[in-house]
């Protein structure tokens, strides 16, 4: 039984859960856990210049790969700087581990003493903004609570774990256990279920798959279902990607309500939601239209029916539910509908409407043209973002990110620069708008220091320009002040070390990107726009 520092039993928990990256800033509150990292070079460590951007790069690496990775924080300010990241990555179910210290041996409510970084109930805080929380009491703990935290994330929906440990236990020493490395089995549903909705599947008129991003990697099985079926298949955001987009049956993504599409959905009987949980933004607060028998598969068993009746309800893993549906249909396959996949072909040419829609359009357009189609497109709360969902087309999964359920400013930076550091062969690009990319900026030298190839493109309109366009409409044409007095963005990129230029057209915004795909390190190009009026 080998004797470890609190620190050292971090390290050792990580390597047997597997993980292999963190993100983080060093304090006098964590140091015990930093000293034991300069031991283990196999754990990559990456020092961001905030808080808010570790989380952010934990979610994008998460996002873009599939597997977990480590954000590390101090008491009180740390926790509370990650908290939008943590925040954003429970509303897209992206498994974050987060490591923090607390104030004192056996403490969870520490009283008002006066104590450095000190936060009143810091615990009750981490418990409103993640799927699971522990603190820790005794250095012996500390491997088996970060494996008890992977493994609620293996049973139920992902999303962030929180391992809280007083900073005391990190310099400690005591006799540690590791726990047994983590095996997962795929959940499989049961047979009773599988076979009351492979009936239903087999005598629908006209089914519908619906995934989410608990379909991510189950695509070619929703696939192969899809076209037994001969069944149309619509993506929520969080699923866009999972089958290719130019599939014959892919509908593409689910964005905003559109009245076409909504009257080829009423003609649906049955729809088969693949790991979504059918919230009010996926539905519109309910507006979408759903077909009366609704069969659900979803990993997390409380999500299931939870937003809207169902008639199925399978409690399993996507691929392996979708095997073996396909494996209990009937061996005669569904008759083809000829005029099926022309109207789906129809329908997935979505119009652009809306604000900005054309030039949107222009840019994605330019930007899908040059990006090879392993490009992971990171977007944040900005114009042209908004309509990447149904103006972007992706063929492959986990190429696709937006901020849909938290919504944050500034995620798009530091989740791109993440992402690449969990896919260092693939092209990634970032989509911000000035607004959005001011709040975290400063990655820009995380990735200069971890030469990162990353493309960040910041639309430049002088304002908040999202908020104004919506104002606007909904105030009679009044709107508040949100012009914006930028940095030259040119020159801030360069100040950071970056490579940076400026465009205005969509074909100067190719050519720039194509050239920022050959190069080491990172990339800052600035899309200057016509600000908005007062």
């Amino acid at each position: 039984m080998p004797q470890l520092t609190g620190g050292q039993a971090v390290v050792a928990g990580l390597r047997r859960a597997g993980i292999t990256t963190l993100f983080g800033i060093p304090g006098v509150h964590n140091g015990g856990l930093y000293d034991a990292l300069l031991d283990a070079p196999d754990l990559r460590l990456v020092i961001t210049r905030h808080e808010q951007g570790a989380a952010f790069m934990a979610d994008g690496y998460a996002r873009a790969s599939g597997r977990t990775a480590c954000v590390v924080t101090i008491t009180g300010p740390g926790i509370t700087n990650a908290s939008t990241g943590l925040a954003e990555a429970y509303g897209e179910s992206s498994p974050v581990l987060h490591i923090a210290t607390a104030l004192g041996v056996r403490r969870s409510e520490p009283a008002e003493t006066g104590e450095l970084h000190e936060l009143r109930d810091q615990s009750g805080l981490l418990r409103a903004l993640v799927a699971h929380h522990e603190l820790v009491e005794t250095v012996a703990e500390i491997p088996h609570a970060i494996h008890r935290g992977l493994r609620a994330m293996a049973d139920a929906r992902p999303g962030p774990v929180s391992i809280e440990i007083p900073l005391d236990l990190l310099t400690a020493t005591d006799d540690v256990t590791l726990p047994e490395p983590l095996q997962v089995a795929p959940r499989a549903p049961s047979r009773e279920d599988v076979d009351r909705a492979a009936a239903l599947l087999a005598d629908a008129d006209a089914p519908l798959l619906f995934l989410g991003s608990g379909a991510m990697d189950a695509g070619s099985e929703a696939a192969a279902l899809a076209e037994r079926l001969h069944a149309p298949v619509l993506t929520a955001q969080t699923g866009k990607g999972a089958i290719p987009e130019s599939h014959p049956l892919a509908l593409g993504c689910k964005n905003r309500r559109d009245e076409s599409l909504y009257a080829f959905l009423r003609t649906r009987d049955v729809i088969l939601v693949v790991g979504c949980r059918l919230g009010a933004r996926m539905t519109e607060d309910g507006r979408m239209p759903l077909a009366q028998r609704v069969i659900q598969i979803d990993r997390d068993a409380g999500a299931l029916g939870h937003a809207h009746p169902v008639t199925v309800a399978l409690h399993a893993d996507a691929a392996t539910a979708l095997t073996e549906l396909l494996e209990a249909l009937p061996d005669q396959p569904a008759p083809a509908d000829d005029g099926l996949e022309a109207q789906v072909h129809e329908l997935r040419r979505l119009p652009q409407d809306g604000l900005d829609a054309p030039r949107s359009a222009a840019i994605l357009g330019a930007l899908r043209e040059v990006l090879p189609a392993d490009a992971v497109l990171v977007n944040d709360m900005t114009l042209t973002s908004y309509h990447a969902a149904t103006l972007f087309p992706v063929e492959v999964p986990r190429a696709y990110m937006f901020p849909i359920y938290f919504g944050t400013l500034g995620f798009s930076l530091p989740a791109a620069i993440g992402a690449q550091l969990a896919c260092p062969d693939r092209p990634i690009v970032s989509l911000s708008g000035d607004g959005g990319f001011l709040f975290t900026s400063e990655e820009l030298n995380t990735a200069m220091r971890e030469s990162v190839p990353v493309v960040a493109v910041v639309f430049n309109d002088q304002s908040y320009g999202a908020i104004d366009g919506h104002f606007r409409n909904i105030f009679g044409g009044r709107s508040v002040d949100v012009r914006l007095r930028n940095p030259d963005f040119v020159a801030l990129g360069r100040a950071y070390g970056a490579d940076a230029e400026g465009v205005d057209r969509p074909d100067a915004l190719a050519q720039a990107v194509s050239r920022a795909l050959g190069r080491a390190g990172p990339t800052l190009i600035e899309y200057r726009l016509d600000p908005v009026s007062p």
